[in-house]
């Protein structure tokens, strides 16, 4: 869980938990907005220069903005949200101080995406206010309690998670001026898929991207995660660590390898992380394991 510190996002909220700048292309924070004429920092009068999506996660309040000329006030309940575009400049006040997660998105990111997913033509999307997308806040309440959680965050299961987010804003809130491409083959051909799982099981010890996995798919990131779920009936993210698992477990019963040792092997950040998901996955801890079939 990264420290209190700054919003990357918007500098004037009381910033709690986030990202920070490792996901590249894309932003997750939990923070505070507090109640308008309270903000010790004024804020900037242009919009942002991500496109951020704003779930809102404490109590209801009343938000007051202003939209083509016009002076808008809505009173906001949990899991409801708010696209901002890039450059949009809606100036929210909210009545009281809220909290909220947000998630900004580059933009040159997300035209690539579109465009990598058959939606040619220019991207725009659109101010979207007073939101009910359950499904959507529960993607981004996930992915804020990655970086919540004790312990480190799964960088694939994020990158996964940003990726699904921003599909689902290109699908509700955006507009295009070309039409979408037909789709590509449903799965991985065998061969290609070959060498993904060979260049998994080659760096379980490390880190793994769905940006590495892509490129030795020889596809777009963006049809990467479908057609790797199409062909193992499982997302990136879940695969890896069924494999993490799997080749933990084989070296607890079949050899005496320390355990923080087999852990760091199989791309755990230590014994205790690796003791959590197995518990957590297989319902059972690595020593417990390892006593039963001694």
């Amino acid at each position: 869980m990264e420290s209190v510190g700054t919003s990357l996002i918007k500098p004037h909220l009381v910033h709690l938990s986030g990202s920070g700048s490792g996901l590249g292309h894309a932003v997750v924070e939990r923070d505070v907005e507090l109640a308008a004429g309270k903000h010790p920092v004024a804020q900037p009068p242009v919009g942002p220069s991500s496109h951020v999506l704003v779930v809102h996660s404490g109590t209801s309040t009343n938000l007051s903005w202003s939209a083509d000329g016009l002076a808008r006030r809505e009173r906001f309940h949990r899991g409801q949200s708010l696209i901002n575009p890039a450059g949009w400049a809606c100036r929210p006040r909210w009545e009281e101080d809220v909290e909220l997660m947000l998630v900004a998105l580059d933009p040159t990111w997300l035209e690539k995406l579109a465009d990598e997913d058959g939606l040619h033509g220019t991207l725009e999307v659109t101010p979207s206010f007073h939101l009910s997308d359950p499904f959507l806040a529960m993607m981004v309440e996930r992915l804020v309690l990655e970086y919540e959680q004790t312990g480190p965050d799964d960088s694939l299961y994020a990158q996964s998670l940003v990726q699904a987010i921003a599909a689902h804003v290109l699908r509700v809130s955006s507009n295009h001026g070309g039409g979408r491409a037909p789709a590509a083959g449903s799965a991985l051909p065998p061969r290609r898929l070959s060498r993904v799982v060979d260049h998994i099981h080659a760096n379980l010890g490390g880190p793994i991207s769905l940006d590495d996995l892509a490129r030795v798919a020889g596809v777009s990131r963006s049809h990467f995660t479908r057609l790797f779920r199409s062909s193992t009936g499982h997302p990136p993210h879940q695969y890896v660590l069924r494999q993490r698992l799997e080749h933990a477990r084989r070296a607890l019963v079949t050899t005496d390898t320390p355990i923080a040792r087999i852990a760091q092997d199989c791309g755990f950040a230590d014994q205790s992380h690796l003791t959590r998901t197995m518990r957590r996955h297989l319902g059972v801890t690595p020593r417990a394991l390892r006593a039963a079939s001694a």
